[in-house]
């Protein structure tokens, strides 16, 4: 197989993460700082959360991804971070750039594995034996539902 069908393949996957960052840009464009910690409901995550999460979650992943990488059949739980409240120190602006420098280093790492390594699997918790394809879709997923997540937060705050 050459270096180049095996980019193609891969390579789609890798786009998706890459516009994540890029989504986040454009979803709050618009958004300041304080708008940035309205909450549509009590209880609810406001927009901030939701980048805080993202941010700590992709650390999760990308250790996810080397065990997959390094070991035999590493046991991967579902990933949950830590409960509990997030930072919301930062501005907007700065936890978008957090979030962004994880991802550019996920998706570095990534674009550096070989089809070999693709191929490599785990034991997940919930789907039993998977490949480390299928834990970077799960990754994908993940995105597209707290993206959606913001979508919702922002009409939200423009019906309020």
């Amino acid at each position: 197989m050459s270096r180049h069908t095996l980019n193609a393949k891969y390579q789609m996957l890798i786009e998706a993460l890459d516009g994540t960052p890029r989504d986040l840009e454009r979803l709050t464009r618009r958004v300041d700082d304080a708008a940035a910690l309205m909450r549509p409901a009590p209880g609810a995550w406001c927009i901030k959360d939701v980048i805080a999460h993202l941010a700590e979650v992709e650390e999760l992943f990308r250790a996810c991804f080397a065990r997959i990488v390094e070991q035999d059949d590493p046991y991967e739980p579902c990933i949950h971070p830590e409960s509990g409240e997030h930072d919301l120190g930062r501005d907007l602006r700065e936890l978008i750039a957090l979030f962004a420098a994880r991802r550019a280093s996920t998706t570095a790492y990534l674009r550096a594995l070989n089809h070999r390594q693709w191929l490599r699997t785990c034991v997940h918790e919930v789907h039993g034996r998977i490949k480390l394809r299928k834990q970077v879709e799960f990754l994908i997923g993940h995105d597209n539902e707290h993206l959606a997540q913001i979508v919702t937060i922002r009409e939200c705050m423009e019906g309020a």
